[in-house]
Formats: structure tokens, C-alpha cells, sequence
């Protein structure tokens, strides 16, 4: 008996031992998602905002790097997904330090057809509607469900206020209308700030998904019009400096689209 618990004793003071003498890997290492879908990885805020507000039905998969471009006269660093462009703001306290891209209303522009000129909600009441009097336009059913039920998490609350869901979608910009997306799909469409609304009856009565803007508004495009220049970062991003040396580790997962 007494020499089973010396046996106990000793293993348990190895064990402490090589504990203390393994190299701390910095929490940071850890903040990296990569997938088997797409070459590029997010890391470190982005990472942790991609996380904690949707993740792939919300903002889909990375599209570029993060890398350094202009935005409203400033130099920042964003990232390009599928469904929206994360911008990191530092100057801004958390969760205001990423902020997401208009890209409804830039898309809106570019196609020559600007939100403040589309027409407005016949009516400011409407059973099963909620009426913004910012735009003059109606959220209604399957839309207004799904605005209602989504947002950026802001106290850590369950279910999302008014405000979060702002944050995330913006204001709407259009009333409803059937449209065919970049994929062919000819669906019942409503256009955001930072989203579309496409609703896809194929799938089911109250099926809503997010239309691919990120890829749409940053597409190849003809010489003849203004693109964005991406300049990728040569090296990777929230590198923590004792990291130098060593590679990230990657936590590679796959997930259904």
C-alpha cells in the first residue's frame, strides 16, 4: 500500500515537472481558423469576431487574406468573405474594433440603381411588418424573423436587440422583389446596408440566406470600371513576437455550406 501511494507521489511530481518546464503557447496562437474549402485563413480579432457573431452562414468563408486598404480616406486592415468585409478599427473599444462593410448600399450604387431612389413602403402599418421610417421601407415575415434573429453579440445576452441586429444587417433599402443572384437563382430578394435577404422556397417556406456580396462586389470587374487593389500582407497577421520562430498552429476544420 505504502509504496503503491509512493508510485502515485512520484508520478504526480513528474508530471508538474514537465508542466512547468513546457513552453506557454500565447492564447493568441490559438485565435486561427483555416478550412479545407478555401486557401485563406482568418486570424487572430477577426477570428474571434467570425466566431463569436455567425461565423459561415453569416459572413461565409474568406476570400482574400487580410490586407491593407482605404476605407473612407484611411488605411485600414480588412479581410474579404463571402457575405461581407470585416474592417478592424483600433482606435474603437471592443466589440466597436471590427466594424463590417456597407456592402449592400455599395452594390446598390455601382449597379446604377441607389437605394435613396427606389420606391418606398405603400403603407408605415402592416400586419407581421416592422416599418423603419429611416429608409421608409418595410421588413415583413420570413425577412423580419430572420433580421430579428440575428445580430452581433454585444452583452453576451441571449437573443439579439434592436441594435444588434442593426449592427449586423443596417437599415433596409428596398422592399422586397424578386431578383436572380449570382448564382442563377431567381428568389424573393431584399437589399440591407451590409446584406441581402434572399428567400429560398426550394429549401423550404421561411428559408433565408444571405446573398454572396463579398464575392459579388469584389469580382473581377472589366478595365473600364474601378476596382479595388488588394495588397495582401507578406506575412501573417496578430503574430505574437516570442511566435517568431515558429509557426502558427492551425485548427483546421471543415463545415457544411
Amino acid at each position: 500500500m505504502r509504496s503503491r501511494w509512493l508510485h502515485l507521489l512520484f508520478m504526480a511530481v513528474v508530471a508538474t515537472l514537465l508542466t512547468a518546464l513546457m513552453p506557454a503557447v500565447p492564447a493568441q496562437a490559438q485565435n486561427r481558423i483555416c478550412f479545407n474549402e478555401v486557401p485563406d485563413c482568418i486570424e487572430g480579432r477577426f477570428a474571434e469576431y467570425w466566431q463569436q457573431n455567425g461565423g459561415l452562414p453569416v459572413f461565409g468563408f474568406p476570400i482574400t487574406p487580410a490586407f491593407q486598404q482605404e476605407v473612407e480616406g484611411k488605411v485600414r486592415l480588412v479581410q474579404i468573405f463571402e457575405r461581407n468585409r470585416f474592417e478592424l478599427h483600433p482606435e474603437n473599444a471592443r466589440p466597436y474594433d471590427v466594424l463590417l462593410g456597407r456592402l449592400g448600399d455599395d452594390l446598390l450604387q455601382r449597379r446604377g440603381t441607389p437605394w435613396q431612389n427606389e420606391p418606398k413602403a405603400p403603407t408605415t402599418s402592416q400586419a407581421g411588418c416592422r416599418y423603419f421610417a429611416q429608409t421608409q421601407h418595410l421588413v415583413c415575415d420570413a425577412f423580419l424573423r430572420y433580421w430579428q434573429s440575428h445580430g452581433l453579440d454585444f452583452d453576451g445576452r441571449r437573443g439579439f436587440s434592436e441594435a444588434e441586429s442593426l449592427a449586423l444587417f443596417g437599415l433596409p433599402l428596398t422592399e422586397p422583389r424578386l431578383e436572380t443572384n449570382s448564382s442563377g437563382d431567381t428568389v424573393l430578394t431584399q437589399w440591407f446596408e451590409r446584406a441581402r435577404f434572399e428567400l429560398h422556397t426550394n429549401l423550404g417556406p421561411d428559408v433565408v440566406l444571405l446573398g454572396l456580396l463579398g464575392r459579388e462586389a469584389f469580382a473581377p470587374q472589366p478595365h473600364n470600371q474601378r476596382h479595388h487593389r488588394l495588397q495582401p500582407i507578406p506575412a501573417p497577421i496578430f503574430r505574437h513576437r516570442s511566435m517568431a520562430r515558429s509557426p502558427l498552429p492551425v485548427l483546421r476544420i471543415t463545415l457544411p455550406r
